[in-house]
């Protein structure tokens, strides 16, 4: 008997940008169904699949969660894969709608279980409080901004094209070793994030890595060599049928950050010199050495000095972050009173019930 997998990731980033979703990819196979959720802050959307999740584990089905980038302790999604649906928080600023409706998707408003705000002092204090956390956001993503900027490996710096090609053959050396066509399982591509920029800091979905790819290759790279490495592995397991989760740099999504290979239990992961992997490593690959090796050390002491200032930009984001949601909890508490939990409960009760849970 196959042992039951539960998996978390992220689908939304914090970046350099602003927020960067792909929720465009989450329950987007063929035959499933997307139930869209909507529905105000602290209106019951995280406890709600919270509580079908839990339904569909003691069911015995493996089950996907998808953690909110804003509070990973809340829940912006979750996928039972064996029945083909997931739910998906389709507010802002993740705003999703079914593709097809009715076909590969519906909504589910819990707004119906919430009561109209006519209290003026009430009112009052969500515009403001709406307003206030908003703003927070948007300076956390200013600090980011800039912590992206002076990040050497954001920037690629120093990197010269014959760089770049001796990662991508380190790359197709570890294919060769890793993806025989015996063990190809015609798998599937999807793109995740593993960790994300967030209120608490830095959070990794270490469960998920344990549960999928125990053995893990940690790829250091102070310069952005692990991007190129990861690209190419992943274009070669796409291509030697070797289905994977590419996942993606939570301050960069452009850059790869992670690649996780299933079929072989073994995953790829970036850090920074002074960073340690999610798990421990069956080895440590350093992409940098020969790069570093042919530069003065002032240079070196100079690319330290950026990484130093790159990190202590991004503990202002965080900070950013957490008063974003101290007061994001301040605004559910003002929308609390106005909801019916009794509906809420009848509302989880009978989607668990047509889920056959």
């Amino acid at each position: 008997m196959e042992k039951q997998l539960i998996t978390r990731y992220f689908l939304g980033a914090n970046a350099y940008s602003g927020f960067y979703s792909l929720y465009g990819g989450f329950c987007a196979g063929e035959g499933d169904y997307l139930r869209v959720i909507k529905g105000g802050p602290g209106t019951g959307k995280s406890a709600l699949m919270r509580r079908i999740g839990a339904a569909a584990e003691r069911a015995g089905h493996d089950v996907e969660y998808i953690l909110c980038s804003g509070d990973p302790d809340s829940l912006d999604g979750v996928y039972i894969p064996a029945l083909g649906v997931g739910y998906a928080d389709g507010t802002a600023p993740h705003v999703l709608d079914p593709a097809l409706f009715g076909v590969t998707g519906s909504y589910l408003d819990v707004g119906e279980c919430c009561a109209r705000v006519s209290d003026a002092s009430a009112r009052r204090e969500i515009a403001e409080l709406t307003r206030a956390y908003r703003e927070h956001y948007a300076a956390a993503y200013s600090y980011l901004a800039a912590a992206r900027a002076a990040d050497p490996a954001a920037r690629g710096a120093l990197l010269m094209e014959a760089d770049r090609e001796a990662a991508r053959r380190r790359a197709q050396a570890a294919a060769g070793r890793e993806l025989s066509p015996a063990g190809a399982d015609g798998g599937e591509r999807r793109e995740r994030f593993l960790r994300a920029i967030t209120c608490r800091g830095e959070v990794c979905c270490a469960d998920t890595l344990e549960a999928l790819c125990p053995r893990v290759y940690a790829l250091e790279s102070g310069l952005g060599l692990a991007g190129v490495f990861l690209s190419e592995l992943a274009a070669l397991a796409q291509q030697r049928g070797y289905g994977h989760i590419l996942c993606r740099d939570p301050l960069d999504p452009e850059r790869p950050d992670a690649l996780l290979i299933p079929a072989r239990g073994a995953a790829y992961v970036a850090v920074s010199p002074d960073q340690e992997p999610p798990l421990k490593p069956a080895r440590r690959l350093h992409l940098d050495s020969a790069r570093l090796r042919a530069v003065p050390k002032e240079t070196r002491r100079a690319l330290d000095a950026d990484r130093r200032a790159a990190a202590s930009l991004r503990r202002c984001g965080v900070e950013a972050l957490a008063s974003a949601k101290r007061l994001h909890d301040e605004l559910e508490a003002v929308y609390r009173p106005y909801v019916s939990f009794p509906a809420l409960d009848e509302l989880a009760a009978r989607e668990i019930s047509a889920l056959g849970l």
